[in-house]
């Protein structure tokens, strides 16, 4: 029985220890460092602690990580052993905008593109993504995807015809025509039209076509030089072999009587005669006497021409002037 006894105590005794022994393994503090990278800095701190799990031992010493949001490279149930190494990296603030709405959204440091993906936006072929794809993400980053578009557009353009002048050597010198009237014509174009965040930001022309082709208005005006005067012409004074020179102005000046510089008027000598006089000169046909010149003296008169092309076949000749009113 004394044996018996003996064995039971041994048996109690050894429970008691193992249970010690266990217990004490509960309570005995482990060391853990943690290491918490906030893209500024990485910051090392070392703890004592008696928790069981990682999510426990988080939470006991208040440790910044927010679930879901953080990253940490341990599960949340998984053990604290002694010695134990946990690397937490925290997420930051960005500003993402995407097709012109912006949203400030919190990240970890990826680049662009897992942000993107990470944040379901899709990129269509013309968008524009700044900065690269491949940028390294950092707190306060502006990320921008502007939603891009291209669409083919027509629209139809009038084309306003042009008054062509053309000489006609079977016509007057002075004498004018119109040989084809004007009529406007209609083309199409098309643009390829890029729309960025649904503003239009760029035309480009890439197609014409001719809907209905304009005719310009043709004004023929005569280069021949007639000499002789009109039948019964009535004149008050007749000035032969006068020095009659050719002058053609780009401009629309206007003589010291007042009118402008043009085919139908010409300088004189107001001594001979009297500017504003009505005269009929022989190859230039009726004229005013408008202007004046210091190198016009006597019986020297200087024409003025519709085109510079009259100025090149008259040039300067005699020619005999008949004053039909004298002012």
């Amino acid at each position: 029985m004394e044996k018996s006894k003996l064995l039971k105590i041994v048996a109690v005794l050894c429970g008691i220890a193992v249970c010690g022994i266990v217990i004490a393994g509960f309570v005995m503090p482990k060391e853990v460092r943690v290491y918490v990278d906030d893209s500024i800095e990485v910051q090392e701190t070392i703890y004592e602690t008696t928790e069981r799990t990682v999510g426990g031992f988080l939470k006991a010493h208040q440790i910044d990580f927010e679930e879901g949001t953080d990253w940490i490279d341990l599960k949340l149930d998984a053990d604290i052993e002694d010695g134990m190494e946990i690397h937490i990296t925290k997420a930051f603030n960005i500003s993402l905008t995407v097709g012109g709405e912006r949203m400030d959204v919190k990240t970890l440091p990826y680049t662009v593109e897992e942000l993107l993906r990470t944040e379901s936006v899709q990129l269509k072929r013309y968008d524009i993504v700044e900065p690269a794809m491949n940028t390294q993400l950092k707190p306060g980053d502006e990320v921008t995807v502007k939603r891009v578009t291209k669409a083919s557009e027509s629209e139809t353009e009038t084309v306003k015809f042009k008054t062509v002048y053309q000489a006609d050597s079977s016509m007057t010198i002075g004498d004018t025509a119109v040989t084809q009237k004007g009529r406007s014509g209609e083309i199409e174009k098309t643009y390829l039209v890029t729309y960025t965040d649904g503003k239009e930001t760029d035309r480009e022309l890439v197609e014409t076509e001719t809907l209905k082709k304009k005719k310009d208005k043709i004004i023929s005006y005569g280069t021949k030089i007639a000499f002789g005067k009109p039948e019964g012409l009535k004149y008050v004074k007749k000035y032969d072999k006068v020095r009659a020179v050719s002058y053609y102005f780009s401009g629309n000046p206007r003589g010291s009587y007042g009118l402008p510089c043009e085919f139908g008027t010409v300088a004189v000598d107001p001594k001979l005669i009297p500017l504003g006089s009505l005269l009929y000169i022989e190859g230039y046909g009726y004229a005013i006497a408008n202007d004046v010149g210091s190198a016009i003296k006597g019986k020297t008169v200087d024409l003025y021409m519709e085109k510079y092309e009259q100025c090149l076949l008259w040039g300067a000749r005699w020619t005999t002037v008949y004053v039909i009113e004298e002012a």
